[in-house]
């Protein structure tokens, strides 16, 4: 490392958002620079560093093994002190008429939107659910260029540049419409695999939610629809002597509108765990600490 007094410590922020976002274009826009701007600091962090940083990987970038080394050491002291500035800011939610945005995952966002408008009721405060994106990088990106201020989802983060916390769970559940000429009440193994069944494919499992949860491999079953939304898929289970796997958090919230019957899986699966996402670098942002805790006591309800 060259000397303090020679050193440009502002090229390791550079350095670090590049890590961060995988792209100097996205850097860019995260740090209000200009791409050419962003550039120039990787050149000459890697002239007076002597190793390359970033090497080029199809149309995009990955670091160096020289260059994944130093994000790992110089990361949080970076983020630490991009944070500084964040932590002197005040927020106070009974005059505050900010929006916030969330990525949430379809089965949260019916319910936590009605405990929302409880908990906000004496507010300004405004806070917009979104459908997460079938794209798990358009996830991350858009937390790290604050497009939305939280996400929520089943998938906990790999990045060091996220942060994550669980803040309630959610089970499967069969699904087959009241007055089905088979099925009353509960169902077996055996009728399980026998029905026709509504597929409910997550693309970013590339899978079906049924195969992603259940603790044993199963044995195929016959399609008779595939959906990619819930919702679309409940509504097709009403209308059809189809079954399928849901959310027993939607389904609760919806089977008597839809005249579906919640049955047990006949089979073991694992509960999903519902992980609240937000960038590190808004660790200690009290806007978005004060929106951390809002979204924890909704789903605490």
């Amino acid at each position: 490392m060259p000397k303090q007094k020679d050193f440009d410590m502002n090229l390791l922020r550079v350095f670090v958002s590049v890590c961060q976002t995988g792209s100097f274009t996205k850097a860019a826009e995260e740090l209000d620079l200009t791409q050419s701007s962003v550039s120039n600091a990787i050149r000459r962090l890697k002239a007076s560093l002597g190793s390359e940083l970033f090497a080029r990987s199809g149309r995009g970038i990955e670091m160096t093994n020289y260059g994944e080394n130093l994000f790992k050491q110089v990361e949080p002291s970076v983020m630490v002190l991009a944070n500084v500035g964040e932590e002197g800011e005040e927020f106070d939610p009974k005059t505050s008429k900010l929006t916030f945005s969330i990525y949430a995952l379809e089965s949260v966002i019916p319910q936590l939107q009605i405990r929302l408008k409880a908990l906000l009721k004496e507010s300004d405060i405004t806070v917009t659910l979104r459908e997460l994106p079938s794209n798990e990088n358009d996830i991350i990106d858009a937390l790290m260029l604050e497009k939305v201020d939280l996400v929520l989802d089943v998938m906990k983060p790999r990045q060091s540049s996220l942060r994550s916390l669980v803040v309630s769970e959610d089970k499967i559940c069969c699904i087959a419409r009241c007055g089905h000429p088979r099925i009353v009440g509960s169902i077996t193994r055996d009728s399980f695999f026998e029905e026709d069944h509504a597929f409910l494919n997550i693309r970013r499992f590339k899978q079906t939610i049924t195969d992603y949860l259940a603790e044993e491999a199963l044995p195929n079953r016959k399609m008779g629809s595939e959906h990619t939304s819930m919702m679309g898929m409940m509504a097709c289970v009403a209308q059809s002597d189809f079954i399928g796997i849901n959310s027993v958090r939607l389904i609760s919230q919806y089977k008597e509108s839809f005249g579906l019957q919640l049955l047990d899986v006949p089979f073991p699966v694992r509960a999903t765990k519902i992980h609240m996402l937000w960038a590190t670098k808004v660790e200690n942002n009290k806007a978005n600490q004060w929106l951390r805790q809002l979204i924890i006591a909704a789903e605490q309800v």
